[in-house]
């Protein structure tokens, strides 16, 4: 299940109408499912997605990786230890929150790229994602593993938005 914020005040750069964003549950379920099978066992996750101005994102990024400049996407995973995806077995049956994703659109699509905001929303979406799941880029052979996963899930997120109806340029 995705939980998706919009900005106060209006939600003016978010290229994905909220009511959308439905579409992406279920690329991300088989995702999940694919890379841990053993997540079945789980009543169901939660991912919460912030939609944030640049302002907002840098405040967020200064205050939590002490970078004072915007950026495109910020992870928050809440599963992540020695680098691996460790979820509380506890909390089988019921809902696992994996964190949560703060997603400038207007940055990503300048950062990015993308032949559309859709596209470039789709690209962060995936990579965050990933790296709720404790995916990450930081040796070569790690990040050629991630940015091949990421693209094919930035592929299947725009089929997803596609069939909902939804025009991507």
């Amino acid at each position: 299940m995705l939980s998706v914020e919009a900005p106060e005040g209006g939600d003016p750069q978010n290229p994905v109408p909220i009511g959308a964003w439905s579409a992406f549950e279920p690329v991300l379920e088989e995702e999940l499912l694919d890379l841990f099978p053993e997540m079945a066992g789980y009543g169901s996750v939660e991912v919460s997605v912030s939609i944030l101005s640049p302002d907002e994102i840098r405040a967020v990024n200064r205050d939590y990786r002490e970078s004072d400049e915007a950026t495109d996407v910020l992870s928050f995973p809440m599963w992540e230890e020695g680098g691996r995806f460790a979820p509380d077995l506890m909390l089988a049956g019921s809902v696992l929150p994996l964190g949560d994703v703060m997603i400038c659109p207007g940055v990503a699509r300048a950062r990015n790229d993308a032949a559309s905001e859709e596209e470039a929303l789709c690209l962060v979406l995936a990579h965050s994602f990933l790296h709720l799941l404790a995916w990450d880029h930081d040796t070569e052979e790690r990040q050629a593993a991630m940015w091949v996963r990421q693209e094919r899930l930035r592929d299947r997120l725009l089929a997803a938005l596609a069939s909902a109806g939804r025009e991507v340029l």
